[in-house]
């Protein structure tokens, strides 16, 4: 894929592997704030943020935006994207970027990289089930549109979604966040962000005692095992609130936040 610059809608410029995504991404991290508490998080002054799950930055952009003097970790582990993270990261004062993934012990194995959906790709991807639920988020943002254009959304579907899951493996680095805490030295995390494509749970299962005591508030996109990460949180101390957004309804994916 070709990297290229676009122009995002508040008029900053950023750099892209893909338009429509980063549309979408833009829409859901910075006009929906999907990633913020429904009654807001209380973060300090120049906040510790981990952003697991990174794509080519953009909530590590809305972080600094929102919180001025934060310094945030970003995370993504798929090499042309990670490259995009980079390139976008040199104009974050604050932002430190890592190309490895997050899970539940260290190794190394291969992550399913979409070249046509990138914000998909991960380690426990699904072809299948992730064309399952872009079919259904077509299908529920498509019934607010007016009968004929919904038919015509509809009735293109299967050709708009050809092609978007083909797959090639790519090597990876797994650590874990006891890890990363330990690496870089971190003595606190004011705000964790998880949205790793189904390795969620591998990735707060990974965390110890000491590493959830450093958690203050989270954001967790959950598709499958909602009931495991709410126990986990309950059992180290933070309240959970949970949120499925109207365009994902009938379907696995969550919002879960949590705090201290």
């Amino acid at each position: 894929m070709t990297t290229h610059s676009m122009r995002l809608p508040d008029g900053r410029t950023v750099w892209s592997l893909n338009r429509s995504e980063t549309d979408y991404l833009y829409r859901e991290i910075f006009t929906d704030q999907v990633y913020l508490h429904p009654d807001g998080f209380d973060l300090p002054a120049a906040p510790v943020v981990v952003d697991a799950g990174a794509n080519i930055g953009l909530f590590s952009l809305f972080a600094v935006d929102r919180w001025p003097g934060a310094t945030v970790h970003a995370f993504e582990p798929a090499p042309e994207v990670f490259e995009v993270l980079r390139l976008n990261a040199a104009a974050m004062p604050g932002v430190r970027v890592h190309q490895v993934a997050l899970g539940e012990v260290p190794h190394r194995t291969q992550l399913r990289y979409y070249p046509r959906y990138t914000m998909m790709s991960g380690i426990d991807a699904e072809p299948d089930a992730d064309r399952a639920l872009v079919r259904a988020y077509v299908q529920n943002t498509a019934a607010d549109l007016d009968a004929d254009l919904r038919e015509v959304v509809l009735g293109r579907l299967d050709e708009m979604l050809d092609g978007r899951f083909e797959q090639r493996l790519v090597d990876c680095r797994v650590d874990t966040l006891p890890g990363i805490v330990a690496e870089h030295g971190l003595t606190r995390i004011d705000l964790l962000k998880i949205d790793v494509e189904g390795a969620e749970l591998a990735t707060l299962r990974g965390m110890d005692e000491a590493t959830w005591g450093l958690v203050r508030n989270a954001v967790v996109e959950v598709a499958d095992g909602l009931a495991e990460a709410e126990k986990l949180f309950a059992a180290n101390g933070l309240r959970t609130t949970t949120l499925q957004l109207p365009e994902y309804r009938g379907t696995d994916l969550h919002l879960l936040y949590a705090t201290r």
